[in-house]
């Protein structure tokens, strides 16, 4: 069974809830959030066409979703770094 959840607006969807122990005062680029939208609808286009198994297609899919994951995952860790006290190394930025 799938579910879906629906949003008024990308922004709306994009609202991370906050922790009560780690600060939310994070934006994300908007480039970087369409581009990770728009390789999450191709992947899932081409996973779900039976007929045409383009598999060289696919694993580009793959790949674009990885590095647009990748690279909002960069940018909110670049983020919480600016933001966040000074920590050990050894510490996670978001524990």
């Amino acid at each position: 069974m799938d579910t879906a959840v629906t949003f008024a607006s990308l922004a709306d969807a994009l609202v991370c809830p906050t922790q009560p122990s780690t600060p939310a005062n994070l934006t994300l680029d908007p480039a970087l959030a369409q581009r990770l939208s728009n390789a999450k609808l191709r992947l899932d286009r081409l996973e779900q066409d039976r007929a045409s198994r383009d598999l060289s297609a696919l694993m580009a899919a793959r790949v674009e979703f990885a590095l647009a994951s990748r690279a909002l995952a960069d940018h909110l860790i670049a983020q919480q770094s600016l933001t966040a006290p000074s920590r050990d190394r050894s510490d996670s930025l978001f524990a």
